[in-house]
């Protein structure tokens, strides 16, 4: 008689346990929520594009903070760097150090537009950015192309950075 009333009791939960599970979200969240632009490194040399190898000592600093971006990377034919979450321009420092030692300076500044992102409800917010503008010195920098204004997961080439060539 007790086994039958068991019965009856365990039915029902088994029945709700199982559709709990079955409704349940599989979503993977991103491990790490900051996206990072993209920089590719460029030479215009007998009017064609080259992807070129910077192999100076190169420091990325965003400006007005004490956040070393990138620090001391040789080598390197493109560098990622994260975004500010909330201000709508972006200054970064690059300094560009020689083997005799001697630094030179150019610094960047991008405009940007930031928006919330959601996976899931179960995933924290991450923060998009789409890019309005660039601004740029011109001491070994020639010009900076925004070729994907959307900043993202996605891993594509946001930024070409051509450098003054040698002609």
């Amino acid at each position: 008689m007790k086994i039958a009333k068991l019965k009856y009791h365990l039915v029902p939960c088994l029945a709700i346990l199982v559709v709990l599970f079955a409704g349940c979200e599989n979503v993977e969240c991103p491990l790490n929520n900051t996206v990072y632009a993209k920089f590719g490194f460029y030479i215009l040399s007998n009017k064609e594009l080259t992807s070129i190898v910077v192999s100076d000592t190169l420091t990325v600093t965003a400006a007005g903070t004490d956040s070393v971006l990138l620090n001391k990377m040789y080598n390197t034919s493109q560098i990622e760097l994260p975004m500010s979450y909330f201000g709508e321009e972006d200054t970064l420092s690059l300094a560009f150090t020689n083997v005799e030692n001697i630094t030179t300076f150019d610094t960047i500044w991008i405009n940007k537009v930031n928006y919330e992102h959601f996976e899931a409800p179960a995933c924290p917010v991450s923060m998009f950015h789409y890019i309005t503008g660039v601004r740029y010195t011109e001491r070994l920098i020639d010009t900076v192309i925004i070729i994907n204004p959307n900043v993202n997961y996605y891993d594509s080439e946001n930024f070409k950075i051509l450098f003054h060539s040698a002609d």
